[in-house]
């Protein structure tokens, strides 16, 4: 079964099933169906003039498919057209109109339109809540993205205060997940905070935030329970105690595994390195690498500079292995555009993943989970440039990431490799 990549709410990860090629060149097929077909399904529909939901189902699934094959810039101006097109049926079609918004702040976060990204963001939230009853929970839902756009964009304070917000309104409406995950939202960016100052107020407050979401969960939130005790054990590793992750995976083996991948354990990815794109002869995709180079580019370096901006617009397709275990195995590069030598700190982190035991199968056997996902290399536009009235990128490169695993889980990875190593 497919499921639509830019439909996911409450900042998931985006979700599709491609079907992958192996390489770039020649037809590129990858929802399914050839890009041919999905453009003509597009066409073909307005030639009829469908209705605004059939419009918009038929753009999301075109764009996704050129966002998939590469074609991001392509990908972008399907949505908008499909938005001018639309945006006039909003309060007829609130949902799908949001989805529209919501698929094109996501495509401008990969090629580095943050401006893009807020207002697309602001714009699915409004047209939520002027389309929909406004106890409709799926208002607050959008709140909560429009929270994580401000995180995203560096304005942590106003991300608290959106969360914080939430929490309460959906607490006096009985909408008890919603209150939790916003409640964890808040926490996450105190322990953003406490990392970034290493204060022990922060580190406290941090904790506690997450503790209470533990000793006291609200009915059918078990999973953000869940969640907040991972928080937590990422807290604990950080100061080099390494128990409460150990208790985690003990819990799941005495429940048997998880049925789906979960991640317990990760560390962030890191910033690609000059020397990581310059020189690929020297340097293996594994190898650790620092965030350092971009100090010289800080100080005027430009010709590391360019090196650096000229590198933008690169993705890869990445498949691993999660094995009963836990462990990630088998990591390959599936597909790519423009050279993977910046993919070193991305390997680097997938290597680093601990996912929770896996639940055998009713035979006894559990071959492992297969996952994709697109990674993008890009940099923001800035306005702000020192000297100049035009648009430029900022200075350092930042990687883009998105889930695109098969909703089927069963399904074997291209190529048709077997089961994994270390299984």
């Amino acid at each position: 079964m497919r499921r639509l990549i830019f439909l996911a709410p409450l900042a998931a990860t985006l979700s599709v099933a491609p079907a992958l090629a192996a390489e770039t060149d020649g037809p590129i097929i990858v929802t399914g169906q050839p890009l041919g077909e999905t453009a003509a399904a597009l066409a073909a529909c307005l030639a009829r003039a469908c209705p605004p939901d059939q419009d918009v189902a038929a753009t999301l699934t075109h764009a996704e498919n050129q966002f998939l094959a590469g074609r991001y810039k392509d990908a972008r101006s399907t949505l908008l057209k499909s938005i001018d097109r639309n945006k006039a049926h909003a309060r007829a079609f609130p949902v799908p109109v949001s989805d529209l918004y919501r698929a094109n702040g996501r495509v401008a976060e990969h090629v580095g339109e943050a401006r893009s990204f807020q207002s697309s963001v602001l714009a699915m939230r409004d047209t939520l809540r002027e389309g929909l009853d406004r106890d409709d929970p799926r208002v607050l839902g959008a709140q909560i993205e429009v929270g994580d756009s401000r995180a995203k964009l560096g304005f942590p304070d106003e991300a608290a205060r959106i969360y914080a917000d939430v929490e309460a309104q959906a607490l006096g409406r009985g909408l008890n997940r919603i209150a939790i995950y916003a409640r964890l939202r808040q926490a996450v960016l105190a322990q953003v905070a406490t990392e970034d100052s290493n204060l022990s107020a922060d580190r406290k407050r941090a904790r506690a935030m997450l503790n209470d979401i533990i000793a006291d969960p609200l009915p059918d939130t078990d999973d953000l329970r869940l969640v907040a005790q991972v928080s937590l054990a990422r807290m604990d590793r950080k100061a080099g105690r390494s128990d409460s992750t150990s208790a985690l995976l003990r819990q799941f083996a005495a429940e048997g595994g998880a049925a789906r991948p979960i991640l317990i354990a990760a560390s962030p990815i890191k910033s690609p390195g000059i020397d990581t794109m310059r020189n690929p002869a020297t340097q293996s995709m594994a190898d650790s690498v620092t965030s350092a180079g971009f100090l010289a580019i800080a100080a005027g370096d430009t010709s590391r500079r360019l090196v650096a901006l000229n590198s933008i617009g690169k993705w890869a397709d990445i498949g691993f292995w999660v094995t009963p275990s836990g462990k990630v195995s088998d990591i390959e590069v599936l597909r790519s555009s423009g050279g993977t030598q910046w993919l070193a700190p991305v390997v680097t982190h997938l290597e680093g993943r601990v996912y929770a035991p896996l639940k055998p199968g009713s035979d006894g056997v559990n071959p492992g989970f297969y996952m994709v996902e697109r990674y993008s290399l890009t940099a923001r536009w800035t306005d702000d440039a020192t000297g100049t009235n035009m648009r430029r990128r900022e200075f350092t490169p930042r990687i883009e990431r998105l889930d695109i695993t098969p909703e089927d889980y069963a399904r074997q990875p291209p190529e048709g490799p077997g089961t994994p190593k270390g299984a």
